[in-house]
């Protein structure tokens, strides 16, 4: 039942039309009262007073405008009766007089009913775009009395409960709940109406709801309280939210799922990288001890083999450190993850890390002496780029600019070099594992180097980009999250 229902405004068409024939009709027959009264009138005065009768009709017209209609036929009637009865006894100015007042009266009255016909036409308009939102709103809307009997039930209702609203209009409201709801319900009502503490109204809460086939299903409900005319109504809006709760849990599963994907992978990584290591010095041991025990009998070949094999064995147990750095990332169990120190002191640390050539001019930013950074992993990150910027460099010499901006919440670091560049179409490849743009026979490296520095940007909530193209060398680009001022030592 809809606002609209309950106050009973909202009329259909054909008794709307019927309601313009009756103004007609009586009209009509107020009118021919009105003259014949005012014609056997002996005297004739006042007699045109009948005719106000005639613009209260106006009250059963479709249209405002028609009251001041029946007001100029009344007036003209009046008019006529002034020339067509006879009032001879009476004195012609007091005749005159009450005809006029008369007049007066009848648009004074239809003013009032036009304006009357006006307001009540607008309330009318209002309560039907109201009823009409109501009815078609997505959200459940149910109203209800104090004692929890259904006033109002819209459409979307009966789409969430299974009953009409035929069915539901009257009953107390409890019959849409399961329990233990449905049995405390009552007593809430009636505890909020005795004390006006509130649990619920004016405020959302997701609850169970019961559909007319007895099955359960979550919802979320909010409640407002309206006075209305004196009276305590409820109103509730309920949405169903079964969809919601079912692409939730298939979320959490999908993101426990690849959690516990990506750990065993970890885990997976962690444990061969560790357990291969072991094999690769068994290798490198034996060609070592080959080539002493057999120095007398190799020749060149045989040595640049043995060599050669040593050299692999090299590159594997630096590309099991990577592998297993890159498993490591984001266990946390490294004190220095925490540490916050100079910016400064940090990328002096950095440098120190890094095996610059004579010919490369690497320049720090000054604006790092004023600011805190975690020690790790942004030592390694740092570290890491401008390695591959001296590493990469194809004539040995060059310059890393290493540069600071505030944005935000957020520090932006960038690392230029101006080195043979990367085309565009390997921008994203070489964030990849394993991936190298040249043979590692050019340059030597394990192909986890930026795969380890996009890991430890994302684990920290921040991000990565490059600008290069071939010739015009790289820029790389960290956005990455400001320590919290929560605590000393801490971020």
């Amino acid at each position: 039942m809809t606002y609209a229902r309950q106050t009973g405004i909202r009329q259909p068409a054909h008794r709307q039309l019927a309601e313009g024939q009756r103004a007609q009709a009586a009209a009509a027959i107020m009118v021919a009262a009105g003259f014949l009264f005012d014609y056997l009138t002996p005297l004739g005065v006042a007699a045109g007073l009948i005719y106000t009768g005639v613009v209260l009709c106006a009250i059963w017209a479709e249209t405002p405008s028609t009251a001041y209609t029946y007001a100029a036929v009344a007036s003209v009637l009046s008019v006529l009766g002034y020339f067509l009865v006879p009032h001879s006894a009476a004195n012609e100015w007091i005749v005159l007089t009450n005809r006029a007042l008369t007049i007066l009266a009848l648009w004074a009255f239809a003013f009032i009913v036009c304006r009357q016909k006006m307001f009540q036409r607008s309330l009318e308009r209002q309560q039907n775009e109201l009823a009409a939102i109501q009815e078609n709103t997505v959200d459940g809307m149910i109203t209800i009395d104090g004692t929890g009997n259904i006033l109002s039930y819209n459409r979307a209702c009966t789409h969430i409960f299974g009953y009409s609203a035929e069915e539901a209009t009257g009953r107390n409201v409890k019959f849409l709940m399961p329990d233990p709801d449905r049995s405390a319900h009552d007593g809430y009502l009636r505890n909020y109406n005795e004390t006006g503490r509130k649990k619920i109204i004016g405020i959302g809460r997701e609850v169970r709801g019961l559909r007319k086939d007895g099955s359960t299903f979550p919802l979320h409900l909010s409640v407002s309280e309206v006075q209305v005319g004196g009276h305590v109504l409820y109103s509730g809006i309920v949405r169903d939210i079964s969809e919601q709760k079912r692409a939730e849990a298939e979320r959490e599963k999908f993101i426990e799922d690849l959690s516990r994907s990506n750990r065993d992978l970890d885990d997976f990584a962690y444990v061969a990288s560790h357990d291969l290591r072991a094999p690769l010095r068994v290798i490198d041991n034996a060609s070592t001890w080959l080539e002493e025990d057999l120095a007398d009998v190799l020749d060149e070949d045989s040595r640049e083999n043995l060599q050669l094999l040593r050299s692999r064995v090299t590159r594997m147990d630096r590309l099991l450190d990577d592998l297993l750095e890159y498993s490591r990332i984001g266990r946390a169990d490294d004190h220095r993850y925490q540490q916050l120190m100079p910016g400064d002191a940090l990328m002096q640390e950095v440098l120190m890390l890094v095996d610059q050539p004579p010919g490369f001019t690497i320049r720090i930013d000054p604006a790092f002496k004023d600011i805190q950074l975690v020690n790790m992993p942004l030592k390694q990150i740092f570290a890491n780029l401008i390695s591959n910027a001296i590493k990469h460099s194809e004539t040995g010499s060059g310059a890393v600019d290493v540069t600071l901006q505030d944005q935000d919440g957020s520090w932006v670091f960038q690392v230029t070099d101006d080195g043979p560049g990367i085309a565009p179409e390997y921008h994203q490849k070489i964030f990849k594992m394993f991936q190298t743009l040249k043979s590692r026979d050019q340059v030597e490296g394990s192909g986890m180097g930026l795969a380890i520095v996009q890991k430890h940007v994302q684990q920290a909530g921040g991000s990565i980009s490059v600008r290069s193209a071939e010739g015009e060398g790289c820029e790389f680009s960290i956005t990455w999250p400001k320590p919290q001022p929560c605590a000393k030592g801490e971020y």
